[in-house]
C-alpha cells in the first residue's frame, strides 16, 4: 500500500500508475458537464494527481462517466474525497 492510499483507507479507493498518460488523456478528453472542472492537476499537459469519485453504479463504457470528484492533489482534497464517498454509501 502506497503513501496516498493509507491517507484514504477506505476499500473502494484504488490508485493508478499512468506512466504513459494513456488514462489521463483519455479522461480530459471525456471531461464533460454536469462534471465539476479540477483546479489544478496538469503537469506538462497531462492530468496527474486527481481523485476522480463516481456515483454508485457508475459504469466506463464508450466514454468515462461524469463524476461527483474530479480535483486534486490528492493531499489536498482528501476531505472532499471522504464526503464524496459517504454521499455515495
Amino acid at each position: 500500500m502506497t503513501i496516498v492510499l493509507k491517507r484514504l483507507s477506505d476499500r473502494r479507493v484504488m490508485q493508478f500508475w499512468d506512466g504513459d498518460h494513456v488514462l489521463a488523456e483519455r479522461m480530459s478528453k471525456d471531461a464533460r458537464d454536469p462534471q465539476p472542472k479540477q483546479n489544478c492537476c496538469k503537469r506538462n499537459g497531462h492530468l496527474w494527481d486527481l481523485a476522480a469519485v463516481y456515483g454508485v453504479g457508475a459504469s466506463w463504457e464508450q466514454s468515462m462517466p461524469v463524476a461527483v470528484l474530479f480535483d486534486g492533489p490528492v493531499v489536498d482534497v482528501k476531505e472532499k474525497i471522504i464526503e464524496a464517498l459517504t454521499l455515495k454509501e
